[in-house]
């Protein structure tokens, strides 16, 4: 059952906002009250509507009655609309087209009027009064309609003189779009639906035509275009939709009129003859739906974004239920709507399969989409039959040089800069102004551009049947490994925060270089990888290191030694920190005897310098300094001031914990020095949080504090999720070693909550300081209550209550 108060803008402003308040406010506990009496469930309420289930057909029926009786001398009068059917529930809410059914059923009435529809007629018996079939405005076929009572009422609100097609099921997930659009369409003349083929801008527009159809007392008129080839038939085609006898202009002259031009953008040529129509006739209004806008006078345009999830879900279930009516999602289901972009027609034509396969099976399917999605309904037009013919129509429409643009895009994985696109393809501005105008391109909220999946797909089809991929693949690992090697250069420097964001926005390219890499050039992959080394480091993607490694070090006859040297360095240092140490201590060995052998000092003093860390993890702290020494020698030797830096961190850090404490400060105190010199605001922040450490260890809470929450500002600033982390625990720590019991458990649990959802590790041995100081409260009530309390916090919160801590 849904409810709504009919006029309750004008009943506002004739009663005023108190007197109208007191009287919403006695609304809503009078039909509480019924609902309750009914044994009625609340599921939902949107200003001053309610959505109520019911377990019987006949509770439903006479809830409507208590309610419309209560009401019946007061100032508000509601419409109630009453359907029986089977909801789904997505994320705890009924939706599906059941509800909606319900929903439109009660639009139709008029304030006091109680509306049900055959399926509830049929189980709540006689009693009702038959009202005939009528098409509601969600455009599915004519729903027979019934009323509670016998008083009279106006006619319905339905559609009006139309021929807006019938639709197989109403509009889902659209609530939010479909009231922006009302909103321009009445403020304005022309709107312009746009969106790349499948995203449902033909099913949305209808959906607003049929909800504008009240304001136009000579109807709202359909114009299917896309059969029409030629701009000087538009015209024609228009006046043939609406009887025009005696020429297009004199029949609308007077009239009030809504015309839905549907797929306009092979014929766009006809846009002037468009506006000078809109033009000579004022009370004629035109919604028009493209890939791209008309760009003429008057036209509002309005991009059709993809569905949301739960939209996106609630429609692959509600077809997919139209085939298999015992059909139950699981898990998978939202992942499929992701990799399907969320597009309306890729859900349909998806949804298809699960006569076929169950959705494990699809999701595996997925790497291959078109093929997945290759058959549709039969009376879909030719072009939506399968989304590659829906790309297909787009790219066929396209002048040769943009067709030759849009798939050399494809070899982009992801999002990518423009500066990329012009390297990589020989874009310019104009050719992706216009890609993006037909829908075929996006951009985002940065400013980035990025296909979608399924576009991509198509895009690369292209670029292979053209034969062109292979030579794009190399254009694009080549720009890669050059921004990274750039950026490189610039992490030691004040601009670290501007190429880490850089970095991290073209994981998903970095990532299609690597793996074209391992067929094509190890080679080059391995320098890539190398390259990478650092930063994804700070972002938790380690094993992703060893993933790429492992493959590339697998054909050791593609590589020459240096290469390979630093292939195994790079796959111990990742193995250090995913605590694998005897396989990263036998890889960093085998690379440091390879660049001995090649004599590459820097390498070789990078490599013992890794191995000075895997020593020391396993606690051998002394045989630690000892290579430690080793390294910073070779790099004052050949003056490697970022590698000293490093060096100094280690063994002075490792100085102190064994009780020479000067030195080791002393090497700290120049390490923090040649970071910041350089710039590098990283290796800052991790200088100050050894130093907080090592106030830790002292017992010195108020200077570790102070050391933390230095380096903690930092880290957020760049996006250093690893010392993030550390800085997480030493504020535990510190809270604790301060009687603080709750708010130390609740710190511990902010670390390892940071830990889970990024998959960072705090490395064993670091990770003793601190349960030295925590594990003794693990029993501790105070302090179990705030790690229990600390536990599920989402990151963005945990970082704000770390800043604030």
């Amino acid at each position: 059952m849904f409810t709504d108060i009919e006029g309750s803008t004008r009943l506002l402003q004739k009663l005023g906002g108190k007197r109208y308040g007191a009287e919403l406010e006695r609304h809503r506990e009078q039909v509480r009250r019924a609902i309750a009496a009914r044994g009625g469930v609340e599921l939902g309420t949107e200003g001053d509507a309610f959505f109520i289930a019911f377990a019987r057909a006949s509770d439903a029926l006479g809830a409507a009655s208590e309610v419309q009786a209560a009401l019946a001398n007061g100032p508000i009068r509601v419409r109630i609309g009453i359907h029986t059917g089977e909801p789904l529930i997505v994320e705890g809410n009924y939706v599906g087209l059941d509800v909606h059914k319900a929903a439109r059923i009660c639009d139709a009435g008029h304030g006091g009027q109680v509306l049900v529809s055959q399926a509830t007629r049929e189980l709540a018996g006689d009693g009702l009064r038959e009202l005939g079939e009528y098409r509601l405005k969600d455009l599915t076929p004519p729903e027979r309609l019934f009323q509670l009572g016998t008083v009279e009422f106006p006619p319905l609100r339905t559609l009006r003189p139309t021929n807006l097609p019938v639709q197989p099921g109403p509009l889902l997930g659209r609530r939010q779009e479909l009231a922006g659009l009302l909103a321009l369409a009445r403020a304005g003349r022309l709107v312009t639906l746009t969106g790349p083929g499948g995203s449902g801008k033909t099913r949305l527009a209808l959906a607003l035509a049929g909800e504008l159809s009240d304001d136009y007392r000579d109807g709202a008129w359909w114009v299917p275009l896309a059969a029409v080839t030629d701009p000087g038939l538009v015209l024609p085609t228009i006046a043939q939709s609406l009887g025009a006898r005696d020429g297009l202009r004199d029949h609308l002259a007077g009239k009030r009129v809504l015309l839905l031009l549907d797929n306009l953008e092979q014929v766009l040529d006809c846009a002037p003859l468009i506006a000078d129509l809109l033009g000579g006739l004022p009370e004629l209004s035109v919604i028009a739906t493209s890939r791209e806008r008309l760009a003429v006078s008057f036209e509002q345009e309005y991009p059709v974004p993809p569905l949301d999830e739960a939209a996106a879900e609630e429609l692959f279930v509600s077809r997919a239920r139209q085939l298999e009516p015992d059909f139950e999602p699981d898990e998978t289901v939202g992942e499929i709507c992701r990799r399907l972009d969320r597009l309306p027609l890729a859900l349909e034509l998806a949804s298809t399969r699960v006569k076929l396969m169950s959705t494990a099976q699809m999701l595996d399917r997925l790497e291959r989409r078109l093929d997945l999605l290759s058959k549709g309904r039969r009376d879909a037009p030719d072009r939506q039959a399968t989304m590659r013919a829906t790309i297909g129509w787009s790219y066929d429409l396209l002048p040769e040089d943009e067709q030759a643009l849009f798939r050399h895009l494809g070899v982009f994985a992801g999002s990518f800069e423009l500066d990329a696109a012009e390297a990589v393809c020989d874009a310019n501005v104009d050719g992706l102004q216009s890609l993006i105008e037909k829908s075929l391109l996006r951009r985002d909220g940065h400013g980035r551009f990025f296909l979608l999946e399924l576009t991509r797909e198509y895009a690369l089809e292209q670029l292979r049947r053209a034969g062109e991929e292979a030579a794009l693949r190399r254009r694009h690992a080549a720009w890669f490994l050059g921004l990274a090697k750039q950026a490189e250069e610039r992490l030691a420097s004040s601009d670290q925060l501007v190429w880490l964001s850089r970095l991290n926005a073209d994981t998903d390219n970095f990532r299609a270089v690597l793996a074209w890499s391992l067929e094509h050039d190890v080679a080059r992959g391995v320098d890539l990888a190398t390259t990478l080394r650092r930063p994804w480091s700070m972002h938790g993607q380690l094993r992703e290191l060893v993933f790429w490694s492992e493959r590339a070090l697998a054909a050791p006859a593609a590589t020459d030694m240096r290469t390979r040297a630093v292939a195994l360095e790079t796959y111990g240092e990742a193995l250090l920190y995913t605590e694998e140490y005897e396989r990263a201590r036998e890889a960093l060995q085998q690379s440091l005897l390879l660049f001995r052998d090649i004599g590459d000092r820097k390498g070789e003093a990078s490599a013992i310098q890794r191995l000075d860390h895997v020593v020391w993890a396993q606690g051998s702290t002394r045989q630690a300094i000892e290579l430690g020494e080793a390294a910073l020698a070779i790099l004052r030797e050949i003056d490697d001031r970022r590698g000293i830096a490093g060096s100094l961190d280690h063994v002075g850090a490792d100085l102190v914990e064994i009780g020479e404490v000067a030195r080791g400060m002393a090497m700290l105190e120049e390490a923090l020095a040649i970071h910041t010199e350089l710039g590098d605001r990283r290796a800052v922040a991790s200088s100050i949080h050894t130093l907080g450490d090592l106030a830790l260890d002292r017992g010195d809470t108020q200077h570790a504090a102070g050391q933390y929450r230095q380096a903690l500002e930092e880290a957020v600033e760049l996006d250093d999720e690893r010392t993030q982390a550390y800085c997480a625990a030493g504020l535990a720590c510190v809270a604790a070693l301060r009687q603080a019991f709750h708010t130390a458990g609740r710190l511990w649990a902010l670390t390892e909550s940071i830990e889970d959802q990024l998959g960072v590790r705090l490395l064993a041995a670091e990770r003793q300081r601190y349960e030295r100081i925590l594990t003794p409260l693990q029993n501790d009530q105070a302090f179990r209550g705030g790690y229990l309390a600390g536990r599920d916090i989402e990151l963005t919160e945990a970082v704000r209550e770390l800043r604030a801590s």
